[in-house]
């Protein structure tokens, strides 16, 4: 028998040769199963590996929380120092906040923006509403009324009524837009109740 056929020399007669060259399975140097460098293995192109990858990112909370304190601070402080003036203008900061170039393109900024250009727009058209209420009820009464009437207390029954349901209406926008503050502080979407802010402005 030749020194080829002897054990430790190669396979025997008759077994199957393969070409030079061709890497052996599980030979030193061949990337294994789940290995580096093996498909579907660690650090194999196009894997995802755990603890990597992007992430969304974080909503833009500031500029959302700006929009509704900056629509509450104008109707509140700025109808104290201004005679009232603040209540028609609370939608002014949003709506520029909200077409600021850096905003215009992140949705979480634009819906929390357009909900308090929204808040705004209804206040303004409620304080309106409840100032031309008041307003024609005093000279509807004064009109109408007897000199008697005039001089009783009978003025003061509609004009207290005006201005608690519409001071009620306004407590109650304020309490959606301290919500609306919080709920944009930590990235939450908050849409105010359709009698508070009627959605005239589509973000």
């Amino acid at each position: 028998m030749s020194d080829y056929h002897q054990p430790g020399y190669g396979p025997p007669a008759g077994g199957p040769q393969q070409p030079y060259g061709t890497p052996q399975q599980g030979g030193p140097g061949a990337p294994q199963p789940g290995g580096y460098g093996y498909p579907g293995g660690y650090g194999s192109p196009g894997t995802p590996q755990p603890g990597y990858g992007s992430r969304p990112p974080a909503p833009s909370s500031g500029p959302a929380m700006w929009s509704h304190l900056g629509a509450l601070l104008t109707i509140t402080a700025g109808t104290m120092m201004c005679c009232g003036l603040g209540a028609f203008l609370g939608w002014v900061f949003p709506l520029s906040l909200r077409g600021n170039d850096r905003n215009q393109h992140d949705p979480y900024i634009r819906h929390h923006a357009t909900q308090a250009v929204n808040y705004g727009f209804t206040q303004a058209i409620m304080a309106a509403f409840g100032l031309v209420l008041y307003v024609a009820s005093a000279l509807t009464f004064a009109a109408v009324a007897t000199e008697e009437q005039r001089n009783s207390s009978g003025l003061a029954v509609p004009l207290i009524t005006v201005i608690a349901i519409f001071g009620a209406y306004a407590l109650s926008g304020v309490i959606c837009a301290v919500i609306a503050t919080v709920k944009a502080t930590r990235g939450e979407l908050w849409t105010y109740p359709r009698l508070i802010a009627w959605p005239l402005s589509k973000g």
